[in-house]
């Protein structure tokens, strides 16, 4: 398999996971190069703020290699989770993990209370170091505002 592919799809609340919660989900399912082990994708414009990500590795032999990475950019190239307590670097090769996105120095806060990034853009969406011709799916959850 050459080239890799990352492809969108919207969970805007009406059904899905988002339904009973007051957020939106942008679901990306992807598939890292044969020769570099990335993937990359942009998805529609979004306006809110970032709430959590989900990581789900694929299946056995597909899995991502240990301590993948992802990184989200604006338009502008910028890292919109470089502000973050955790970012989404060194994903697990076999286990689905869950980060909230939390602002720096926010960490004693109340969720409800807490301080996300706030976004209005398109976002691009980078996997690297997953090794080749591996698969997984990112869950971003976002409160529009």
């Amino acid at each position: 398999m050459a080239g890799s592919s990352m492809s969108f799809t919207y969970d805007e609340g009406n059904d899905g996971i988002a339904q009973h919660c007051n957020c939106k989900v942008v679901i990306a399912a992807w598939t890292s190069d044969a020769s570099d082990g990335h993937a990359t994708g942009s998805m529609r414009k979004i306006s809110g703020r970032l709430v959590k990500i989900t990581t789900v590795p694929g299946a056995a032999g597909a899995a991502p290699t240990d301590n993948y990475d992802i990184n989200i950019t604006d338009e502008q190239s910028v890292d919109v989770l470089a502000n973050c307590k955790s970012n989404v670097t060194n994903r697990d090769t076999a286990n689905t993990e869950e980060q909230y996105l939390l602002i720096l120095n926010n960490d004693g806060t109340a969720l409800s209370m807490a301080m996300h990034p706030k976004v209005c853009n398109v976002l691009t969406v980078a996997v690297t170091n997953a090794g080749n011709s591996k698969t997984g799916t990112i869950y971003l959850y976002y409160e529009p505002v």
